[in-house]
């Protein structure tokens, strides 16, 4: 094929690319890349909830479906990286989380202590099912107490009586540890997204709390503390509870 060919066959893709909306099709990694506005409204989506796919471009390449899966992982659907009807039914939803909002980029915390106000707001019950991961939930439970001794946020073991349906169940866990598919889970891969990442996983969970599912979500750590020593863990424990808890003040604000 000559380059004047191979010109041509792109200009055209492009062009019927413009005549769909996000919705209209099926949206996956081929070759050659879908392009159009429907891909433009969907990274647009995408970075505005905390799912960076490197810009605006309008083609539907692998960062975009990485961004995809993950946003799919957030969500608690099987993050097959294709946008279908259920992708799309929670971007509808979503709508005013994403529409005319700026892309994700780097920023400093807010500093949770600020947020101090929201932890009387919002009950949440942390938990882990492993050393490290029970450890962090204990820490952001002491940090909350420690910031605004009214906090909502506690982790199961120091609960009195079981979690009431109105608490947000937190699962913190590790790389590959096993929960529900069904269940929003939270990569921590991304600090500058992980507020908004937050936010969008409660709101779906609370959308599948209305369908008579529970309220929960996961948090994965992204590195474990496999083979540190007990004060390095420690250490690492208490900059993921500091950095966690900052999120959540954000993504209650």
């Amino acid at each position: 094929m000559t380059e004047a060919m191979i010109s041509a066959t792109i200009h055209r893709q492009d062009k019927e690319g413009d005549q769909f909306e996000l919705g209209d099709r099926l949206l996956y990694l081929r070759t050659p890349h879908f392009t159009g506005k429907d891909v433009e409204a969907l990274q647009t989506a995408l970075g505005a909830l905390g799912f960076a796919c490197g810009g605006v471009s309008g083609t539907f390449g692998a960062y975009t479906e990485g961004a995809l899966r993950k946003f799919q992982l957030n969500m608690g659907l099987v993050p097959d990286g294709i946008a279908g009807v259920n992708t799309y039914a929670i971007l509808r939803n979503l709508h005013n989380a994403w529409m005319d909002k700026p892309q994700v980029e780097e920023r400093a915390y807010m500093g949770f202590a600020r947020a101090a106000d929201v932890l009387e707001e919002h009950a949440v019950c942390l938990f882990g099912t492993e050393g490290f991961t029970r450890k962090v939930a204990s820490y952001m439970s002491n940090l909350a107490m420690a910031t605004n001794p009214r906090s909502k946020m506690v982790s199961a073991e120091t609960l009195l009586v079981a979690p009431d349906a109105s608490m947000l169940l937190t699962h913190i866990v590790g790389p590959g540890d096993a929960v529900d598919a069904s269940v929003p889970r939270v990569i921590c891969d991304d600090a500058s997204a992980l507020s908004k990442r937050i936010a969008a996983a409660v709101d779906a969970a609370r959308a599948k709390k209305a369908e008579g599912g529970p309220l929960r979500i996961a948090i994965e750590l992204a590195d474990r503390a496999c083979g540190a020593s007990d004060d390095e863990a420690d250490r690492m424990a208490h900059h993921d509870a500091i950095q966690l808890l900052d999120a959540f003040c954000m993504a209650f604000s």
